[in-house]
């Protein structure tokens, strides 16, 4: 159900409030479903950028923004998962992502999986695999890296592993994205040199 994320926002005392902020929320491009005093309900979770930016117009105005505690957890577990699958990670023998969350989150992985699913509409493990087929796709394009390389950077078990988890998310061979690559070099593209 869309419009379930909630921002609280303390100070706000009367109807010339949400004015106010319904103002701000405008100006910054954040569609809003509803507003009442010291609640906002949003269509989207809003990112790390917009609520750093929306805070920094309502400081001044005398409001300050207390997160809904349940997306505050999505919107720490998305940089857990940027974090563990940047291509930068030390996996540890016999890694769990699970444990990961446990640590960092102090919290039990099952709830933190299933508030994730109800806020995201999507499961957290589904997450991580769109978000590493990603990656994926962005290392072959936009880096030399071999695709064991690229396995063992992102988890993967193999190459032979991530070339199968490729291949049924996104119907298409990693080869395909290694071609792109040689298209964007022999055009000339510096983006593509690394």
């Amino acid at each position: 159900m869309a419009g379930m994320y909630k921002i609280f926002i303390k100070g706000m005392v009367c109807d010339r409030c949400i004015l106010t902020i319904r103002e701000q929320l405008n100006e910054l491009k954040i569609p809003v479903n509803g507003i009442s005093l010291g609640e906002v309900t949003t269509v989207l979770a809003l990112s790390v950028p917009d609520m750093a930016a929306l805070e920094e117009r309502l400081r001044p105005l005398g409001f300050t923004l207390l997160e809904d505690k349940k997306t505050k957890l999505a919107r720490d577990v998305k940089a857990l998962v940027e974090k563990v699958y940047s291509g930068n990670y030390n996996f540890p023998p016999d890694f769990r992502f699970s444990d990961v969350v446990v640590s960092h989150l102090n919290k039990d992985y099952n709830s933190v999986s299933a508030v994730f699913s109800e806020l995201e509409k999507i499961t957290l493990e589904k997450y991580i695999i769109d978000y590493r087929i990603e990656k994926v796709k962005e290392l072959l394009v936009y880096t030399n890296d071999t695709l064991p390389d690229i396995a063992f950077k992102l988890g993967f078990s193999s190459a032979a592993h991530l070339s199968r988890q490729f291949k049924s998310h996104t119907g298409l061979n990693t080869s395909y994205f290694k071609e792109i690559r040689k298209s964007k070099l022999s055009l000339g593209d510096p983006d593509s040199s690394s």
